[in-house]
């Protein structure tokens, strides 16, 4: 029964939700590509790209997605299959040039086993995301509200069989959490995208904390701009110069996320192959590299004990998106304490 939990498990786990690290708002369109492509027009990361959807009906996107990290050397400890997973799900509601979009993030901390049961420590970061965007010919513009908070829930408690996975889905969004002293957030965010050299693009991006307690003369500029970020993506022709569909589409980003925060500042490089299988079908092959970077001067080299290579394997068509994709450490190559993430995300548009 705890092999077929395994591989349960492992299939819910290929798909890697709408958060990563830091960053709770990851586009299923670039998983796997390193969290680069703030500049890739398919990805909803930059809310300046609500302007440039295909199409101008509304519509209401849903997604559901599980991750596991998982230290290869615990897995043949008890339960070592079931280490530290992530469940997302939320929905989003686009009309013409905005988005509404709420999210549910449950994850786990303070893991420990008594021989019967596995506990946590459980928290829900719910948020609720208003995003605008307007495009004049090449230039895109976009601005973003985010706030919300988190939630706990301290008796975290899974049972060591064959209901562990049905204890993690009801615990996780069905029990009752209770709200953590001042963990409300909010934030705000502008943005731009310029499309130039016909398959060339840049973004720029900047995020602010608000901390509605705090007067805004006393925060200076470094303080506004310390989580911005910029980013250049290429994108090969969709069609033949004898309007064509092209067999492979290929796309290229490379984004400095951060610049001005030491804490936070990454460099991210990603890039996809995408085997058109018609207008709106495609079947892609992504893979990225991303490295934290604590100064600015570490822009200009690469420490790979700092690293994180990203793989993915996605199917996508103008109703559904399925990616399944792989986290590792660079060290982890060598090191089997080193978590390695595996994921899976499921996006479905009505």
């Amino acid at each position: 029964m705890k092999k077929i939990l395994f591989l349960l498990l492992i299939c819910f786990s290929i798909i890697q939700p709408n958060f990563a690290s830091d960053d709770f708002i990851v586009s299923n369109t670039t998983l796997g590509m390193a969290k680069a492509g703030l500049a890739d027009s398919t990805s909803f990361t930059n809310p300046a790209n609500v302007a440039s959807r295909e199409e101008n009906a509304p519509s209401i996107i849903t997604n559901f997605s599980l991750i596991e990290e998982l230290a290869l050397n615990q897995i043949s400890s008890p339960l070592g299959y079931f280490q530290y997973p992530k469940m997302s799900m939320g929905a989003s509601v686009y009309s013409n040039n905005l988005a509404l979009s709420i999210n549910i993030d449950s994850y786990l901390e303070d893991r420990e086993y008594n021989g019967e049961l596995l506990s946590y420590t459980g928290y829900n970061r719910f948020s609720l995301i208003f995003d605008w965007g307007y495009r004049i010919n090449d230039i895109n513009v976009g601005m973003r509200l985010q706030g919300g908070s988190i939630s706990k829930r301290s008796n975290f408690e899974l049972r060591d069989n064959y209901l562990l996975l049905l204890d993690y889905i009801v615990n996780s969004f069905f029990s009752s959490y209770t709200s953590v002293p001042n963990s409300d957030f909010f934030s705000l965010g502008f943005s731009i995208k310029y499309n130039f050299l016909d398959n060339l693009s840049f973004a720029y991006m900047i995020e602010s904390d608000v901390d509605l307690n705090i007067d805004s003369s006393q925060k200076d500029l470094i303080s506004y701009l310390k989580d911005s970020s910029f980013g250049f993506t290429y994108t090969s022709d969709k069609y033949s110069e004898f309007n064509q569909l092209n067999t492979f589409v290929y796309i290229n980003s490379i984004d400095i996320a951060y610049i001005a925060n030491p804490l936070k500042r990454e460099l991210r490089i990603g890039g996809k192959v995408k085997l058109q299988l018609g207008n709106y079908n495609s079947i892609s092959l992504r893979a990225g590299y991303y490295e934290r970077k604590p100064t600015i001067s570490d822009l200009f080299e690469i420490d790979t004990n700092l690293g994180i290579s990203t793989f993915a394997l996605a199917y996508e068509n103008i109703d559904l998106s399925i990616v399944a994709n792989v986290s590792i450490p660079i060290n982890s190559y060598f090191d089997l304490n080193n978590g390695i993430t595996f994921g899976i995300n499921g996006m479905f548009k009505f």
